[in-house]
């Protein structure tokens, strides 16, 4: 890899225009190569389209709505998605993470930016549409008095029950990572992920959920059952609070229909957030001005107060509640002489 462009010299030189398109197609060659793989039986295969893996280690589902202003948050969001998930097939990461787009727009065709997005995204991101029967029943749901949502929330809510059931109907993942679309992934979020999935089984094999951002978007589930069971006490209270809030309840388990499904597992808050929003609207009606938390920033706004994460709690730790960090460390990181769970290594 040369320099600047230096003074005209000598020599028979193709211009900087033919070099480029000469190495863009060799480097376009070299990606398909790469990616021709044999598969058991002998036969050659293409992979690193949509869904390379038949079970996901992780799969990103962003529930997405078209905006009436145009604003082009989902084209934004996958981008920085797709910076963000690795490009060589070879990476681990990218043959066991699935990005699925769900599209919660009614009628799906008006989600302009959607249709926009799978010409652009199609060979890497999978797009599916809510199962509108399944929202359809939830806003059957009747009002009862105590319930605060509004019409907006309420309809989101069942926008949401529609689109968990568009993904219970597709082949299972080990875990699901909830999205909005007017979020943007942090750099290397998803190494970040990888790590404190890790760490979450080291706590506790059997946790519930896992929150690493804000509102609806930022938690990972367990597929299967649990997303399942998440998907029902959505519908059974669209009307009552806001989503995120029932999401809460439900992986809490702070009220007597949560509690036994929740009993003996625990959800996890992340010290770091790991998405930026960029929405400019709310159903909640926010305000403008809010404070918007950035990359890697503690967690603590915009959140309920048992889900702020706690740092007098855990000052030594990037999860809490973090009271077997003690027993899940490695030998060498355990607190020497009695001292406290969570203190810095002494290594003299």
């Amino acid at each position: 890899g040369g320099g600047g462009g230096g003074g005209g010299g000598g020599g028979m030189r193709p211009s900087s225009q033919v070099a480029s398109s000469l190495v863009a197609l060799a480097d376009r060659n070299t990606a398909l190569i790469s990616q021709l793989v044999r598969t058991e039986d002998g036969a050659d295969r293409l992979v690193g389209g949509a869904a390379p893996s038949p079970r996901p280690w992780l799969r990103i589902a962003l529930m997405s709505v078209g905006r009436s202003s145009g604003a082009e948050y989902l084209l934004h969001a996958l981008r920085a998605l797709l910076q963000t998930h690795p490009a060589r097939v070879s990476d681990p990461l990218r043959s066991s993470i699935e990005i699925v787009v769900v599209n919660n727009h009614a009628p799906p065709e008006a989600h302009s930016v959607l249709l926009r997005a799978k010409q652009l995204y199609g060979g890497r991101v999978v797009f599916v549409e809510k199962e509108a029967a399944a929202a359809r029943a939830c806003r059957a749901t009747p009002k009862v008095k105590g319930d605060v949502a509004k019409e907006p929330v309420f309809r989101q809510t069942c926008d949401l029950v529609g689109g968990l059931e568009a993904l219970l109907a597709m082949p299972p993942a080990d875990h699901v990572l909830l999205m909005e679309d007017d979020w943007l992934v942090c750099p290397s979020a998803l190494l970040a992920l990888q790590y404190l999935l890790d760490k979450a089984y080291a706590y506790d094999e059997d946790w519930l959920a896992l929150r690493v951002s804000y509102g609806f978007n930022g938690v990972v589930v367990r597929g299967g059952a649990d997303l399942r069971s998440l998907r029902r006490h959505l519908e059974s209270h669209p009307w009552r609070r806001p989503p995120d809030h029932l999401l809460f309840e439900w992986f809490s388990g702070e009220r007597p229909d949560t509690k036994a499904y929740a009993a003996g597992r625990s959800y996890r808050v992340f010290r770091h957030n790991l998405f930026y929003h960029i929405g400019a609207l709310s159903t909640l009606n926010q305000p403008k001005t809010r404070f918007t938390p950035g990359c890697y920033s503690l967690m603590y706004d915009w959140l309920l107060p048992a889900e702020v994460f706690d740092e007098k709690a855990c000052p030594h730790d990037d999860v809490w509640p973090c009271t077997e960090a003690a027993r899940a460390g490695a030998p060498l990181f355990s607190a020497p002489d009695g001292g406290a769970a969570g203190s810095p290594p002494r290594l003299a």
